[in-house]
């Protein structure tokens, strides 16, 4: 009776053990990964290499991103799947790219480790550098076809001038237009020292307002239209208004190309925290 006693001690002892080394290699559950935790991984790695606060990021991929699906890895990682909320257009198809993000350690923040190109999978490292030299130079375009355009609102003005001043020489009087171009440019000519744009733009469309007037002075002053130097003047005018209007263009799709880009992959995933943010054109390409 005794040794049965014993042996049955034995037997549960043995068995709790066992119960115990069970429990202890049970493999965890996995941690899930939510929505609202890509968008906080995104602008934490993000935050990681500029100095753009977290909840600043969150909002702007949030407005710009959409997290369509988060599937989890036998290793643990996820995959979370990210949508354009810009609709296609002429330029662009709407378009959705794939991230790969790390388990926490401990509580709940992820690390995004990969982003997807093309079908492959490639270290996020390489993402911020590309995103910042290619932004960079959309942005320094679009820079460069505003000092263009400003190049030729100046020679614009100046062009007209020309033609009043030789107007006023044949006429014997100051042409009408004239105070009001005068009073033009050097409105044009203190903003683009202050760097005022909207100054700048305010003082183009002065300018353009008065070219009707420029151009049908002659229709009241007969001498004008039989003096070469000034129907000359007159004709470099109006070039210098098409080269004006073909600058403006130019500068506002430069704009619009750039702007377009910040909500597009893989732009949209770091452009605002990397410092890029909307280019206001205040004009428009007509």
């Amino acid at each position: 009776m005794l040794v049965r006693k014993i042996i049955s001690i034995f037997l549960f002892l043995f068995i709790a053990v066992l119960s115990v080394q069970a429990q202890s290699t049970a493999p965890a559950a996995r941690k899930q990964m939510t929505n609202d935790e890509v968008y906080f991984s995104i602008a934490r790695r993000t935050n990681a290499v500029s100095e753009s606060p977290v909840s600043a990021i969150v909002a702007e991929v949030d407005g710009m991103l959409e997290v369509t699906n988060v599937a989890m890895e036998t290793d643990g990682k996820a995959i979370a799947t990210v949508k354009e909320r810009a609709p296609s257009n002429a330029a662009h198809t709407n378009k959705s790219t794939r991230l790969k993000f790390a388990p926490p350690a401990s509580g709940d923040q992820w690390t995004w480790v990969e982003f997807e190109d093309n079908r492959r999978f490639y270290a996020v490292e390489k993402l911020f550098p590309y995103i910042k030299d290619e932004l960079g130079k959309r942005r320094q375009a679009a820079n460069t076809k505003w000092s263009a355009f400003l190049t030729t609102i100046t020679k614009q003005g100046e062009s007209a001038n020309k033609v009043l001043d030789t107007a006023k020489t044949i006429i014997k009087t100051d042409p009408s237009p004239l105070a009001g171009l005068t009073t033009t440019r050097a409105t044009l000519n203190q903003a683009i020292k202050d760097n005022d744009k909207d100054g700048i733009v305010n003082a183009y469309r002065e300018l353009a307002q008065q070219s009707e007037s420029i151009i049908t002075l002659g229709d009241a002053h007969g001498e004008l239209k039989a003096n070469d130097a000034y129907l000359r003047l007159l004709e470099e005018y109006k070039n210098s208004i098409n080269v004006t209007n073909v600058a403006r263009k130019d500068y506002v799709q430069t704009v619009e190309i750039y702007n377009e880009s910040l909500v597009r992959l893989p732009f949209a995933l770091a452009a605002y925290g990397l410092q890029f943010t909307k280019i206001e054109a205040n004009i428009t390409a007509e």
